[in-house]
């Protein structure tokens, strides 16, 4: 079987059913292909594979696969196809530093995007289209636009999938979010008692809607809701609010349970591969991703309880180098195919930002060939 027909059936199939030792050798042999594409088309990217690891008929697992760091994408045009081919440019939120990724989507990288966001959230919101809240400005997610950002992205796939009315609740005034109270009233009118999902960036669910509600002294009625929210959680734990105290809170507001609000861990550089928190409180792994933690100095595989930086892999990518990415946040591995929720694979825990990041000599092989250094 071809590599693509692969992709493609990885990532329809029903997730988070293939045990560990399945998955690593279906992901190896179809991210293997992927890369020696990507060393052909780059000379970039050969300098770095070819640097810092074996050969790609040579890797035998996973961690044989040299992680492009994140900040890369910051710093470097990342294209693994022609350009006349690329339909969107995706852009992160920069927050941690003033320079934004840049991350280039073709049609087919689009489409694998889209199927995989899906399937992945369908396993824990079910299939049915219902009405959706969206706890921000409409301006964030324009129809049509040649570029988009993380949080627009997140918007527009939760909704796009899972949405049979959209209602955008906040609006922007001077550079503020503020409740649209009309929209609000009317979106309660209408689908009061109903299944509803709400989606939004958590740093302004919290510091936004749900302060601006506490202000007001109002509570909603939706105990069939679920809130699906990523986004912001640096500047929370800078105010030492808890997932917890998010959770227990965000659902007094609505009128439901903390266990309908759902976290998940996602980046712009690897869109279309979300990890939700499960009833047990644990981040999967989709069938058609993986995830390594490495030791922040030595880059080694961590083993199930000691931290380390979140490697990404996933095989959605053709029109960019996101096979593998190590990124700039702490992680931790709990433990592989026996999580009490019953999924499959291994499942993790978020931890932490870890400030100005150097996985250290991976850029120097861009920087030589770019004549930076």
């Amino acid at each position: 079987m071809d590599p693509s027909t692969q992709v493609k059936e990885l990532i329809a199939q029903v997730q988070f059913q293939l045990p560990h030792q399945e998955k690593e050798p279906l992901l190896l042999e179809i991210l293997r292909s992927q890369i020696v594409h990507n060393m052909e088309v780059s000379p970039e990217l050969q300098k770095f594979y070819s640097s810092l690891g074996k050969q790609p008929d040579h890797y035998t697992a996973l961690v044989d696969i040299p992680p492009l760091p994140v900040s890369m994408f910051k710093h470097f045009d990342l294209k693994t196809c022609p350009v006349e081919e690329i339909i969107r440019t995706m852009h992160s939120s920069g927050t941690t530093t003033s320079t934004p990724s840049k991350i280039y989507i073709n049609k087919e990288t689009s489409f694998r995007q889209s199927r995989g966001l899906m399937a992945t959230l369908k396993n824990y919101l079910g299939g049915k289209r219902r009405p959706v809240l969206i706890l921000d400005t409409e301006n964030v997610n324009k129809a049509g636009a040649s570029t988009l950002t993380a949080r627009g992205a997140a918007i527009r796939g939760i909704a796009g999938n899972f949405g049979r009315t959209k209602v955008y609740v906040m609006d922007e005034i001077e550079g503020e979010l503020y409740i649209n109270v009309e929209r609000l009233t009317q979106f309660c009118d209408e689908f009061a008692g109903q299944e509803i999902l709400v989606s939004g960036f958590t740093y302004i669910v919290w510091s936004r809607f749900i302060q601006q509600m506490q202000e007001a002294k109002k509570t909603l009625d939706f105990p069939n809701m679920k809130l699906v929210h990523s986004g912001g959680w640096k500047k929370l734990t800078a105010q030492a609010v808890t997932k917890d105290q998010f959770s227990q809170t965000v659902a007094k507001i609505f009128g439901t349970s903390s266990a309908n609000i759902i976290d998940f861990y996602g980046m712009v550089e690897q869109l279309g591969v979300v990890f939700l928190d499960c009833e047990a409180g644990h981040k999967h792994i989709p069938d058609f991703a993986e995830v390594i933690i490495r030791d922040i100095y030595t880059m080694q595989e961590q083993p199930i309880g000691s931290p380390g930086l979140i490697e990404i892999l996933n095989i959605i990518p053709s029109s960019y180098p996101g096979q593998a990415i190590i990124t700039e946040d702490v992680g931790e591995l709990i433990g592989i195919d026996d999580c009490p929720c019953g999924r499959k694979g291994k499942y993790f825990e978020f931890r932490s930002r870890v400030e100005k990041t150097e996985t250290r000599g991976c850029g120097d092989t861009f920087a030589e060939k770019r004549g930076d250094k």
